[in-house]
């Protein structure tokens, strides 16, 4: 498996804003080629993680152009640049 994990800085009182755009772009979403999950985790009221989980590494660079276009609608939500890593998981725990 390989992940993204993008920090993103918002307004405080903008999470349901970001959640409408995430809804209103299922769709493109699910043209992603080997995109398994996303999950958006609220750490403040102001810094959310994304995390995207991928087949491979290769299957998110395919997707690369996608994923900038996917960010245009988010970028006005955010109160900083997003910043974004990826990386491969090397060790896992499952209950």
């Amino acid at each position: 498996m390989h992940y993204r994990i993008t920090k993103v800085h918002h307004e405080s009182g903008n999470r349901e804003k970001l959640v409408e755009v995430l809804e209103s772009k299922k769709k493109t979403l699910n043209s992603f080629d080997g995109l398994i999950s996303v999950r958006l985790i609220g750490v403040s009221d102001t810094v959310a993680f994304a995390i995207s989980e991928y087949e491979s590494e290769e299957k998110l660079k395919s997707v690369e152009s996608k994923f900038q276009e996917f960010m245009v609608g988010m970028i006005q939500l955010m109160s900083e640049p997003p910043e974004v890593h990826n990386g491969d998981v090397f060790w896992e725990y499952e209950n």
